[in-house]
């Protein structure tokens, strides 16, 4: 008897263990993100932007010597080389496409084959391959900005004429009239290199570009009359300045105004003259990677008629897809991407609760893992919308950081007039 219950024993325990065995084996494979990627997605990782362009400052010309530069306080307040990384990398993932690698992915790979931001514009065929592998890139980007200049010019033009002369009983009267002109012309000038690697270290492509923008304003100064009686005479002056600026809306380009900007990646940095001309110029950035490596897709800066239908084949796909935070930008909190735009008819101000994985639910019997219960962790609305497929929220409350394959749901009117 005490034979059966050790034989007993023994078989219960070594169930159990594979019991266990078999729950932690489960577990482990379904704690991952279960969303499989979309078969065309590529990671790209942005090593770098380095800044060979001698930009000295926003209000500048960007071409003003160091020495001459330090005796008139020219500032530089914008950092280059950050600030073209980070707005490459939210036009990579305004294409829904390519998937940015993220600052905190590229610093743990730094952190691992320890390399500093010196070494990491050294880095080899085997380096680079090393690098690709840590993080999962299928491309490597590396840039060089070679040109960046905000430039202002002015011309003047003017023409006076006066006539008089009569002249009766000690009374004189004259007249005179001037005209004057006045323009500027202001341009922005952004030449890059860029420098495109495959997962294996290989060089893809070594592309230049270069992008200019201009804006144009031109005023009109009249002066009307200007007239004297008697010896001691009497002045009348009257006039008015007008400036012409068309139905557009104005780049910024004003000092004051550029002065005001702290850091590239203020949401107003893309409203400037150069701002247009860097995102341009890194747009063409993205559309070479496409080029020269693929895949081949329409760009949300392109129009192809041919391409209507099937886009439209897409956004109904697109549309029974659940909302998630596809990018987060590391260097502005309130740039966060979700995967929903005009395509759904989202609007300005709409407001979703953000829901994250949770604890897991497990089959009483079996302990089989069924699904996570969602956790609550942030309130966004929507402050931009870019695309059909893509918009910009920005965060009213949060709980724990956001992060890309959170979920939104959409919150009703009635909950959020509770709140208010």
């Amino acid at each position: 008897m005490k034979r059966y219950f050790q034989i007993l024993l023994i078989t219960i325990l070594s169930y159990s263990a594979i019991f266990l065995l078999a729950v932690a084996v489960v577990d482990a494979n379904t704690t991952t993100d279960t969303e499989e990627p979309h078969p065309s997605t590529k990671r790209i990782a942005v090593l770098y932007f380095e800044d060979n362009s001698n930009f000295d400052s926003s209000t500048g010309c960007g071409c003003v010597p160091n020495f001459i530069g330090r005796i008139f306080g020219t500032k530089k307040k914008w950092n280059l080389e950050i600030g073209f990384v980070t707005i490459l990398n939210r036009r990579l993932a305004e294409t829904t496409i390519y998937q940015p690698i993220s600052k905190d992915e590229l610093l743990d790979a730094m952190a691992q084959m320890t390399l500093s931001p010196q070494k990491l514009r050294k880095l080899n065929k085997e380096q680079r391959a090393e690098f690709a592998k840590l993080v999962n890139a299928d491309v490597i980007v590396l840039g060089e900005i070679k040109d960046f200049s905000p430039t202002r010019m002015r011309a003047n033009a003017s023409r006076t004429l006066r006539e008089g002369g009569k002249e009766a009983n000690n009374i004189s009267a004259s007249y005179r009239t001037g005209f004057a002109v006045m323009g500027y012309i202001h341009r922005a000038v952004v030449k890059l290199n860029a420098k495109f690697y495959d997962a294996s270290g290989n060089e893809i492509a070594t592309i230049p570009i270069n992008v200019k923008q201009y804006h144009r304003l031109a005023g009109t100064q009249v002066s009307g009359l200007e007239a004297s009686v008697t010896e001691s005479g009497t002045i009348l002056r009257f006039g008015q300045m007008s400036e012409q600026h068309g139905k557009n809306v104005r780049p910024i380009v004003k000092p004051t105004e550029l002065d005001k900007i702290k850091k590239m990646t203020a949401p107003e940095f893309d409203r400037t003259l150069i701002g247009m001309a860097t995102n341009e110029a890194l747009i063409k950035v993205v559309l070479a990677i496409r080029d020269n490596y693929g895949p081949n897709f329409i760009t949300p800066w392109e129009v192809n008629p041919e391409e209507t239908e099937k886009k439209q084949k897409v956004d109904e796909v697109a549309m029974q897809r659940p909302i998630k935070v596809t990018y987060v930008d590391s260097e502005n909190a309130n740039m966060i991407y979700i995967n929903a735009g005009s395509a759904r008819n989202l609007a300005i101000g709409q407001q979703f609760a953000v829901f994250t994985r949770g604890e897991p639910i497990r089959d009483i019997d079996t302990g089989e893992i069924l699904d996570y219960a969602p956790k609550r962790i942030a309130t966004v609305a929507v402050n931009e919308i870019r695309n059909d497929r893509l918009s910009v929220v920005k965060v009213i409350d949060q709980k724990e950081e956001l992060k890309r394959g959170d979920m939104l749901k959409t919150i009703p009117k009635e909950e959020i007039a509770k709140e208010e």
